[in-house]
């Protein structure tokens, strides 16, 4: 009986396949490793009493240094995707971890919250924007998500942030989403976001710095902005605006990191009545 001899394309194709199946394999012990790491994390943190379990500033830096030290040909957004995954899941080990998404008029907040904590994290909708900052306020939610606002709404969700009791810390906005992009979108429903929590902030080495401003209604958006990219030399731009009682409140995005207890950069100027740090976070990756 003759045996057949084997095809060397069928011989090499069968090399690779086995060589597929040795990577899988060591990944998955590596992942096997990084979750026990995370549960070494999570038990520290419980015998610490720490509440802060999400840092979005150190989650940046890990998805920027991903990025960049990228080759070869895995699509940037299933690199991304994955490692968004894994962050997700490692961070609900570490404790109690939900997500509030409000629901808005201007488009659909669900798909870039989901890209952005992966599908292990507890998500649900809330409601209008100042509801889910209730919701964070009062600790139902972990972190909410909320829309970029538009001028003249009626509550608008930053005027109820940046302050809090003595001794607590505020809910602030910690990350502007989508970080790298919402290339699984459906369609165009996905719109720009903000995550809000009561967390610490810390800078990411490329930030942005949320703030709101009350100045007269008589000063324009022009005016404001001229003021803005004066004081915040990095580059500033104006948001949003609201008028409340007889003066009108501007909410300013700034280039720079800011931190919570640094001065007023407006503090020389005669036309802000009052400031406000709503926040800082990372600037969305390419921006």
């Amino acid at each position: 009986m003759t045996v057949p001899m084997p095809i060397p394309e069928q011989t090499g194709l069968d090399a690779l396949r086995a060589e597929i199946d040795s990577l899988d394999r060591q990944m998955q012990e590596l992942l096997i490793r990084r979750f026990e790491v995370t549960r070494e994390v999570a038990n520290l943190k419980q015998s610490q009493r720490s509440q802060n379990n999400w840092r979005p500033s150190r989650q940046a830096q890990l998805l920027r240094g991903l990025v960049e030290r990228h080759r070869g040909t895995c699509p940037q957004t299933a690199l991304i995707r994955i490692w968004q995954e894994i962050m997700g899941a490692s961070l609900a080990l570490q404790g109690p971890f939900s997500v509030g998404v409000a629901i808005a008029d201007t488009g659909d907040l669900w798909d870039i919250a989901r890209d952005h904590f992966g599908n292990v994290a507890p998500m649900g909708l809330i409601g209008p924007a100042p509801q889910v900052v209730g919701a964070v306020t009062e600790g139902d939610i972990a972190v909410g998500i909320v829309p970029l606002p538009n001028d003249g709404e009626e509550m608008p969700w930053w005027r109820l942030i940046g302050v809090g009791n003595d001794g607590e810390t505020p809910v602030r906005a910690v990350a502007r989403l989508p970080l790298f992009g919402a290339e699984g979108a459906r369609g165009n429903a996905a719109i720009d976001g903000f995550a809000l929590a009561r967390l610490t902030i810390e800078p990411s080495g490329q930030d942005r710095c949320l703030m709101a401003v009350e100045t007269s209604q008589e000063v324009s958006r022009g005016g404001i902005a001229a003021l803005a990219g004066k004081m915040l030399p990095a580059g500033a731009r104006v948001l949003a605006s609201a008028i409340e009682n007889d003066g009108r409140w501007w909410l300013i995005e700034a280039d720079q990191f800011l931190p919570v207890e640094s001065p007023s950069p407006f503090a020389t100027e005669s036309q802000i009545r009052h400031y406000v740090h709503l926040g800082c976070y990372a600037a969305p990756y390419g921006a």
